[in-house]
This record gives C-alpha cells, structure tokens and sequence, in this order.
C-alpha cells in the first residue's frame, strides 16, 4: 500500500511527554526523509502556541491539526485555515462540574489558556479543559461531562506529574473531525492515511486513519485495535514506523 500522509500524535509519540520535549535526531531525520513522498501532519491536543516549536523544529509542510480538533494549521501560509469554536451556551455546565467535581478548570480563548471562575465567559471559547486530575478521579470527571450534549471530552496524560488532564471541546471538534478535513485538502482518501498516537485521546486519531499504529507505550486499549505496536517514544518508534511503511528500509 502505497499511503500518502502521515499523522502523528505529539507527546508521547513525537516526542517524550514535557512541554519543552522537542524531537530526538533520529526521529527529526525520518520526517525530513519522508516529506518529499508523503505529507507528514500533527494531530495534537496542544494549542497551536505549544505546538508550533514542533512544527517549526520538523520543518513540517502538511496541514496540522492542534486542540485537539479545534483548529487546522497550515505551516506553509503560516496561518489557520479551519477552527470549530466551543458552544458559550455550554460553559456554565462544564464549570458546574468541576464544581461537582472539586476541579480546577480553565479556558482557552485562541489565544491563550486561563484559569476559570465562572461568570461571562470571553467573546470567543475554543475549549474548556481540566489541568490536574487525579487518575482515581478521571473517570468519574469524564462520565459527568459526557452527561452534557455536543461537547466532546478526551483524556489525556498531563504536563503536570501524577495528573491526568481532560479537555472539553465542541463536539465536532475532535482528532476524527479535523483529520477528515485534512484528508479533503489533500483530496485524498482515509485509508491511504497513517495514524500514530499513545493516549486515550488518540482513539479518534487512529479511527481516522487505514493503517493504525500505537507506541510501545500506548495505553492497552489502544494498542488493542492497532494494525502494528511500534517501538516506545523513548525508542524512537515513529521513526521505526516511517523506516518500515514509508521509506520501506
């Protein structure tokens, strides 16, 4: 199978989880190989601000898909060509719970993340998300925001150690939604995609995608409905996956 893009997951498959990681030489090498015979693309939960270092770094020239789905960035035009804005009418519910919940919870406004206390919420809302989440409490977190119509909720590990963070998007923001889109820019088919994540906020991703790849150190339920387990992060697998189904080494 011949593909023609390449999507991949930032921390914990890009690089090791950190929000100054950058990519190892190994790994920066593969991408720059293969650019030339497909486009490579992030599908991240980061923020653009956060993830262009990645993209700068990997001189990347595929579209881009950041928050998770609320944007799509063209690193050729240097700018945002798609973004899904989150329901306002929906903000109070999600504060509710983390008021339920005992959460700290912040909001993104496209410009930058901030902690939120309630009240008028700014003219524009891209996302709502939960910064630190103990693990024996994310899962209560998530079955009450999914009680809440046309949003989506993804887990995920946070920058901060021992937490897990959850992000609430629009429903049609998603790693799915976005990679669609992008599969319509580059007016070519799903299945001639490659999909490469660790977290649980990846099954969007690799059901975007015809081949599905989990890193070594994906959760289980990933790596359970991967077509190939590659290397860990800290291997260097997406370079074994660009080796192996790209350049064919």
């Amino acid at each position: 199978m011949k593909y023609k893009a390449l999507f991949l997951d930032v921390d914990g498959t890009a690089v090791v989880h950190g929000m100054k990681s950058l990519p190892t030489r190994r790994v920066a090498e593969a991408i720059a190989k293969c650019q030339g015979i497909v486009s490579v693309c992030l599908a991240t939960s980061r923020p653009l601000e956060f993830a262009l270092p990645i993209i700068n770094r990997l001189a990347l020239s595929g579209f881009c898909v950041v928050g998770g789905g609320i944007q799509i960035y063209d690193p050729q035009q240097r700018k945002i060509v798609q973004e899904r804005l989150f329901p306002k009418e929906k903000v109070l519910d999600i504060y509710r719970v983390a008021r339920l919940c005992h959460q700290e919870v912040g909001i993104y406004d496209g410009v930058k993340e901030r902690p939120y206390k309630g009240g008028k919420p700014p003219e524009k809302v891209y996302a709502l998300y939960f910064p630190k989440v103990k693990p024996h409490a994310a899962l209560a977190v998530e079955k009450q925001l999914k009680t809440i119509q046309d949003v989506a909720v993804n887990r995920m590990d946070s920058w901060y150690k021992g937490y897990e963070w959850i992000d609430v998007t629009d429903s049609e923001a998603t790693k799915l939604h976005g990679i669609v889109e992008v599969a319509k820019l580059l007016h070519i088919k799903t299945h001639e995609m490659i999909g490469v994540g660790d977290g649980y906020n990846d099954f969007p991703l690799l059901m975007a995608c015809g081949l599905k790849i989990a890193m070594g150190n994906a959760v289980p339920e990933l790596k359970a409905i991967a077509d190939f387990v590659a290397p860990s992060v800290e291997e260097d697998g997406v370079a074994t996956v660009i080796e192996k189904f790209i350049l064919h080494e």
